[in-house]
């Protein structure tokens, strides 16, 4: 969220400042950084779920060895 207030103050600056269409620009390419990240976050999440589960099936896995 904030991440988003930035790229968008400086969109609206250049649009203001500059060109409407380098204003653009920069919002485009804050979207689509925004969207990567979440991606990407997204991603990681879930990996280390599963690489959690996995840790855990193995310790049990081991326990039920030793009994």
């Amino acid at each position: 969220m904030m991440l988003s207030l930035v790229w968008i103050a400086t969109a609206v600056y250049s649009m203001i400042n500059d060109t409407f269409a380098h204003g653009l620009e920069i919002l485009l390419f804050g979207a689509f950084f925004i969207a990567g990240i979440a991606l990407i976050q997204a991603y990681m999440i879930r990996m280390l779920k599963l690489y959690d589960k996995n840790l855990k099936n193995e310790i049990k896995k081991k326990n039920k060895k030793r009994r």
